[in-house]
């Protein structure tokens, strides 16, 4: 199994003219488990708050031209427990960009710590399967590249 290029993140992070997107979540008592911190499968639904959000401050436009973005491949790694009620911000980047698709790396910090890491493959697709990247979206992917 791939593991997340954790270097590369942390190192995008502290670069001063970061091109990662923030996005900060409150963490709710419903993401808890029974040893009172916040649950993976919460985690996993913080990363995905943050991911629609990077495509809201990208301004990735497809749905005119009828495709759609999918998940196609998500690893997390966990690198601290996370709890209620501090909230948390997660930043999201461009690690590669492709024909059909990019991948976003993404880190997940609560009170200054790094609590997990997570990169997804995202696909463009039409009706029919993956669908070459739009020029417009291929130049602002870029921007955000880390």
């Amino acid at each position: 199994m791939a593991r997340v290029d954790r270097k590369r993140l942390e190192e995008a992070l502290a670069l001063p003219e970061q091109k990662m997107t923030r996005f900060a979540v409150q963490t709710r008592f419903d993401d808890l488990d029974i040893q009172g911190h916040i649950n993976n499968v919460a985690v996993m639904a913080l990363f995905q708050e943050a991911r629609v959000d990077f495509n809201r401050q990208s301004a990735l436009v497809y749905r005119e031209a009828g495709l759609r973005m999918m998940a196609a491949g998500i690893t997390v790694e966990y690198a601290g427990e996370m709890y209620h009620p501090e909230p948390t911000e997660i930043f999201t980047g461009v690690l590669v960009v492709g024909r059909s698709s990019f991948t976003l790396g993404q880190i997940i910090r609560q009170c200054g710590r790094i609590t997990a890491y997570c990169e997804t493959t995202m696909v463009l697709a039409d009706g029919h399967g993956p669908a070459a990247l739009l020029p417009d979206m291929r130049l602002r992917l870029q921007s955000f590249a880390i």
